[in-house]
């Protein structure tokens, strides 16, 4: 068989997978109440679409963005995948079926345990068969797309071993160590291994000399990735986003007066503003700047399949509701508020200094000298960044590390070395590798027209 014909193959498997995730729910509950019509039940009328819908599937379109954007890392495990997904679809089946056809009067507690698995399976199935698309159905397609690797033409890359390739690949194109690990089954010493073979074949010190890196204020500021740091805030806002649209629609289209429905129209777009506004007030009293931030089309897709997941599942008739004492809570009722606890945890890698207090240190020297006194080499390119004055969000850019990993490594490495401060860092760098300090000038960003004497 072709690898055309297993294409087809299993994207038909596909597609009578979701088929039967719709229609198992509708068959369940039209048998229970065609056999339950003897008793007077007055329910017949009751609409199939009712049984059809489910809010998960908006999930799947999420589910299947985010595995489309990270499929490169999923594809060596599409099996693991598919059969999990088929295993969760055949428990789903007995589940459902115990829930929807045996519901015995009077066991009130196992109905209620019945129901909540049955949600939990039916999400994840719906959840796993999205991701199957891009990895599974579609891996022939998504597989053929080919990018120019940033090893062509380099003097040794022919002597790379396919690892060896593949991990050098992956960390000259952005990807943190922990990251590369995690996706080909390696530890972190491992692929350290592989990259200073990687590195000593090609004739460089470091893989970041295999592309452009721009740092400091004036640098423009890396798009952000499905991966990069500060982008599951992003992805919250978009959630949050389809959720207050959602409130929206409620409230302008139920009945009610015209004034209340031109209030809620008017409130809603004015509480999404609100915290932008206060972000742009913070940044003006600590004398910083909002820099936009692009977003690559991978993430793209992914906020777009968020906000739209949002706005079909957020509440309301066939929505996300929680019971509470006395009827129960829309989750698009917490749009707003989730909405401003994002941008909170975007604002730091959306404010950038206007200027900067510069020092210049011979960075190789520092990275040496800190692995001497026993840093890892992560370690001592974070301490390295700290000490030239950077923040930390642009550490995370740089170094392709997390937020909590920069934290860490600085209480680490001040404890290592005995100093409490950046300021002590620079000054114990100064003394025993040597700088040329700037004597205490500043230096504006490149696209701030401000100039500092």
């Amino acid at each position: 068989m072709g690898e055309r014909s297993r294409t087809v193959a299993r994207t038909v498997l596909w597609a009578a997978w979701g088929l039967a995730l719709l229609l198992l729910p509708a068959a369940y509950q039209a048998y229970r109440y065609n056999v339950q019509l003897s008793s007077g039940w007055e329910g017949y009328g009751l609409p199939l679409s009712y049984f059809l819908w489910t809010s998960a599937i908006p999930l799947s379109a999420v589910t299947a963005a985010v595995a489309w954007a990270l499929r490169d890392r999923l594809e060596c495990r599409r099996r693991a995948l598919t059969g999990a997904g088929l295993a969760v679809l055949l428990a789903y089946a007995l589940v459902a079926a115990a829930y929807y056809l045996w519901l015995p009067v009077g066991a009130g507690g196992l109905v209620r345990v019945l129901g909540w698995t049955e949600r939990i399976l039916r999400w994840g199935s719906w959840a796993l068969w999205g991701a199957a698309l891009p990895v599974w159905s579609l891996r022939a397609a998504t597989s053929s797309t080919t990018s120019t690797s940033p090893l062509d033409g380099l003097d040794g890359a022919e002597a790379l071993s396919e690892r060896e390739r593949a991990i050098a690949e992956a960390l000259a194109t952005g990807s943190s160590v922990a990251q590369v690990a995690a996706a080909l089954g390696l530890s972190a010493s491992t692929v350290m291994t592989y990259r200073s073979r990687a590195c000593e074949k090609l004739g460089v010190s470091s893989l970041d000399e295999l592309r452009p890196v721009v740092r400091g204020a004036g640098a423009v500021p890396a798009a952000f990735d499905v991966t990069s740091p500060g982008a599951p805030a992003l992805m919250a806002m978009a959630l949050c986003v389809g959720l207050s649209l959602r409130l929206l629609s409620r409230v302008t289209l139920t009945s009610g007066s015209t004034w209340d429905q031109a209030l809620g129209l008017l409130l809603v777009p004015a509480l999404l503003a609100v915290p932008w506004a206060v972000l742009l007030v913070y940044a003006r009293l600590r004398g910083m700047r909002v820099r936009p931030r692009w977003a690559t089309s991978r993430l793209g897709l992914v906020l777009l399949a968020l906000a739209l997941f949002g706005l079909l599942a957020g509440g309301g008739w066939y929505g996300l509701e929680v019971q509470v004492p006395g009827g129960s809570l829309s989750l698009n009722a917490l749009g707003i508020i989730g909405n401003a606890c994002a941008v909170a945890a975007l604002a730091p890698y959306l404010l950038w200094p206007r200027e900067r207090v510069t020092t210049s240190l011979d960075e190789e020297r520092c990275v040496l000298y800190l692995r001497g006194r026993g840093a890892g080499e992560l370690q001592a390119h974070v301490l390295t960044e700290i000490a030239l004055g950077r923040t930390t969000p642009e550490i995370c850019e740089s170094l392709h590390v997390a937020r909590g990993t920069v934290n860490a490594y600085r209480a680490q490495g001040y404890e290592l070395l005995g100093v409490h401060s950046s300021r002590e860092l620079i000054d114990l760098l100064a003394r025993d590798v040597g700088r040329v300090p700037s004597a205490g000038k500043t230096r504006p960003s490149a696209d701030d027209s401000v100039t500092t004497e």
